[in-house]
């Protein structure tokens, strides 16, 4: 049954990289702006008619969408992303100078978001609807409410034009990486600490509990193996969506902070018009979510053994709901 779920969830990784780069091909090309403007300088310099359609020509942009798609997609299956027209460089090449700061960023807001969710989840669970919990939650409330260039300007000012600590630019120092991963960690921790917060909550309220009470189970045992684990279980594949999100926000964060990193090079890119960087680019990013989002997948279903997959008609469906496990999981401890 794994291997299935994981053939299917290839299949659909396919089916969404297909979906992406043939729309970003597509939107790309109907946008208005010629590369070749930017390529020839002809907002400065004098460039004959001839040698534009020449330019046009070396780069097939005379030919239909249809035509220019297809060879595209003929190209990408021999992994081949093109060479970029701003630096005639191959496009893989470009990515990979470019992809370790927002991996860099990515990872360590992840790291740091669950630094700070889970304890202040937990805490604010432990001491619900006393003056820790609400504290908790104004903070959540006013982390989520403001947009995170918002947040990063605020940082930038105070730890870097007042203070003087942390360096925004300073080339090869792992310092400059601190603001941008503190700017997004502070949005994703309100989701985090709300999500955690609630689902402990609920777990202390499931017939789980409350079997293990009557039981004789210890207050430590019922603590971390029927109200932790099940709680915290949930977050894995919601890390994995997260991604997604953060790599989007380092389009805005990596410019705000100047860094060069992946969300960097493509804002330049569609300035520029350079169709083989762009779409490269979202293909990179989108393969990478859906990969991590698989990873998730996998290993959620690997730590919880109680959710078991059925086969309808050809699709994997979730066989059990988390009212069910709970049911489930009551039985046993009553037995």
């Amino acid at each position: 049954m794994m291997f299935k779920t994981i053939i299917s969830k290839i299949l659909q990784m396919m089916i969404v990289l297909f979906v992406i780069t043939t729309l970003t091909f597509i939107l790309m090309k109907l946008s208005p702006g010629n590369p070749v403007n930017k390529i020839l300088h002809l907002n400065t310099t004098q460039v004959s008619q001839s040698q534009i359609q020449a330019t046009e020509q070396k780069l097939g942009l005379n030919d239909s969408i249809f035509v220019q798609w297809w060879h595209w997609m003929s190209h990408l299956l021999h992994f081949n992303l093109g060479t970029s027209f701003q630096t005639n460089e191959p496009v893989t090449q470009e990515i990979a100078s470019y992809i370790g700061p927002t991996l860099i960023i990515t990872f360590g807001t992840l790291i740091v978001s669950m630094i700070i969710s889970i304890p202040l989840g937990i805490f604010a669970a432990l001491n619900y609807h006393k003056t820790l919990d609400h504290l908790i939650r104004v903070f959540t409330s006013l982390s989520v409410s403001l947009p995170s260039f918002f947040i990063g300007l605020i940082l930038l000012f105070i730890f870097n034009q007042k203070l003087n600590l942390l360096p925004t630019s300073e080339e090869g120092s792992i310092a400059i990486y601190v603001l941008p991963i503190l700017t997004m960690s502070i949005g994703m921790c309100a989701y985090y600490i709300r999500l955690i917060r609630s689902n402990l909550l609920e777990q202390y309220q499931s017939p789980i509990v409350e079997a293990s009470r009557l039981r004789g189970m210890s207050e430590r045992y019922i603590l971390f193996n029927d109200i932790f684990k099940p709680s915290l279980l949930p977050i894995i594949p919601l890390l994995g969506l997260s991604v997604g999100s953060l790599i989007g926000g380092t389009v805005v964060i990596e410019n705000l902070f100047d860094i060069p990193g992946l969300g960097y090079i493509l804002v330049d890119s569609i300035k520029s018009r350079d169709y083989p960087l762009i779409q490269g680019c979202v293909l990179f990013i989108g393969c990478f979510v859906v990969i991590i989002n698989t990873i998730a997948d996998i290993l959620s279903l690997m730590m919880d053994p109680k959710q078991r997959y059925n086969t309808k008609d050809g699709i994997n469906i979730f066989k059990s709901s988390r009212q069910s496990q709970h049911r489930q999981e009551g039985d046993r401890h009553e037995a």
